[in-house]
């Protein structure tokens, strides 16, 4: 038990414990000759963490007159404790931002969870944030400063409709001293040992039955100039061998996701993408994804396990610099417009949201089948084997 040794003022402070080896707070006190003895359950049974409770609470109350200021004491200190053991993985954000309309929501969701799931870890309570785990999260993104920007607004509102406490400085973007060289495309020799380097993973043998995907993406990617979560999330229904064959590029389903209202597009199917599409249909149904055994995030899609595959391959193995997965569609843009293709054919099949010019938003937007296939033709025809 301690005891502020029975003061004069007739205010005393116990640390007591119930049959069960709870400590409890309990202070004395004398209104109108009556005595009170207001507790608080510190729900702990180690005792020197119930002494430093205790002596928080001591200090709070000390210089409190009444009950009322007591139990209000009481109700603070027990609110601050429930906000220390509450984790941010408990906070239903998307309850949060119901509000929002769809596209905000998702925009908000998705650098929310992409905040989460950079975090070492899950439990992590909402008083425990430093500046670390902000870094961290920054850390991961590979966007532009000005996307970068944008995500820091979305999570610092995030953490406003949690209430939860950050300081507005970790959220600031710092300049870079040295700024990241921006991705470049890949050169017809750097092509070469990429596809000689992953020709293994359709071998047939039984280990890369599992990692076909690292066969496939990098050769699709070369022959149609699509993004990578464009291909990571396609599903059979996506194929379309008809009279003009062409890949459809959409968000049919939950799991899919597109940069903008442009990238919904239809790509026509060249004879090597048909040779290519046509072996990696074998066995499959209707309503399969294409590259089953990429495992979705809710952040991020398809695209987390096979964008650090590649990247580890280039930069690790292979010894290439400024490159990523999306250099294949600065190649294919680059191919394409070396061969006097137009700039907005190239938007059109990019999927770029605009062209610059305004013959390319207004009067050139209804390419016609045979002009984009011609166009994505000129691919298939460069020195290199796509086996």
């Amino acid at each position: 038990m301690l005891s502020n040794q029975r003061l004069p003022s007739r205010k005393a402070l116990y640390l007591i414990t119930s049959r069960t080896g709870i400590y409890a707070f309990r202070w004395n006190i004398r209104i109108d000759s009556i005595q009170h003895q207001p507790t608080l359950s510190l729900k702990t049974r180690d005792y020197l963490q119930a002494v430093c409770m205790a002596f928080d609470l001591a200090i709070s109350i000390l210089y409190s007159p009444t009950l009322e200021d007591i139990q209000a004491v009481y109700a603070n200190f027990s609110d601050s404790k429930r906000r220390e053991t509450k984790t941010l993985i408990s906070i239903d954000m998307e309850n949060l931002l119901s509000e929002l309309s769809i596209k905000s929501r998702k925009e908000y969701l998705s650098c929310w969870n992409s905040f989460l799931d950079s975090l070492s870890t899950k439990t992590l309570s909402v008083t425990s944030i430093n500046q670390t785990n902000i870094d961290g999260w920054k850390e991961t993104q590979t966007c532009s400063d000005t996307t970068l920007k944008k995500k820091l607004k979305l999570l610092s509102s995030c953490f406003k409709k949690a209430s939860v406490d950050v300081d507005s400085e970790w959220l600031k973007m710092t300049a870079n001293k040295q700024p990241v060289r921006p991705r470049r495309a890949f050169t017809d020799k750097e092509i070469t040992l990429i596809l000689n380097k992953t020709k293994h993973y359709c071998d047939g043998v039984t280990e890369s039955l599992n990692e076909q995907w690292k066969y496939y993406l990098p050769r699709i990617a070369l022959l149609t100039g699509c993004r990578l979560n464009e291909l990571a999330q396609l599903r059979v229904e996506d194929i379309h061998f008809t009279s003009e064959p062409y890949l459809s590029i959409n968000t049919d389903s939950k799991d899919k996701k597109l940069k903008n209202a442009a990238s919904h597009r239809e790509i026509p199917i060249t004879h090597h993408l048909k040779e290519l599409l046509l072996s990696l249909l074998k066995n499959k149904t209707v309503s399969e994804r294409l590259f089953p055994d990429l495992p979705f995030n809710e952040s991020n899609g398809y695209t987390n396990t096979p964008s650090k595959w590649f990247s580890k391959l280039c930069s690790q193995e292979l010894k290439l610099k400024d490159v990523s997965f999306h250099s294949f569609r600065h190649y294919v843009i680059t191919k394409l417009f070396n061969h006097g293709i137009k700039e907005e054919l190239i938007g059109s099949l990019m999927g770029h949201s605009a062209g610059k010019l305004t013959t390319g938003k207004v009067y050139l937007g209804g390419f016609v089948y045979t002009n984009k296939l011609n166009a994505l033709g000129i691919l298939g025809c460069e020195n290199v084997s796509f086996n």
